[in-house]
């Protein structure tokens, strides 16, 4: 019984991935590549939002230095459909600060 345990929780953890880097064909994104190799390896995006601006979120933290999670949503997401995939992109200051891989 804990085997059948131990093989669905390592299934469900292939749903969705938090990457450092995805391989597009031959080529390889990275953390910190900047936004014209993206679109270089993958197009433009079919969806494009933007988050929110730095002025806003320093008003927010009155000062108080931000964690990873703050980074985040400053930038634009870009999103990605293939191969049964949803890709997230996010760009912040021109470059790739968080790649997330999601199984439809």
């Amino acid at each position: 019984m804990r085997r059948y345990l131990v093989i669905a929780l390592f299934a469900c953890s292939f749903s969705a991935h938090a990457l450092e880097s995805l391989r597009i064909g031959n080529g390889l994104l990275v953390v910190g590549d900047s936004a014209a190799r993206v679109k270089a390896l993958l197009g433009n995006p079919s969806v494009h939002a933007k988050g929110g601006s730095s002025k806003k979120a320093s008003s927010k933290t009155s000062g108080k230095r931000q964690g990873k999670s703050g980074k985040s949503d400053k930038g634009e997401k870009w999103q990605y459909r293939r191969d049964g995939h949803t890709i997230t992109i996010t760009i912040v200051e021109g470059k790739i600060s968080h790649i997330d891989d999601v199984a439809r």
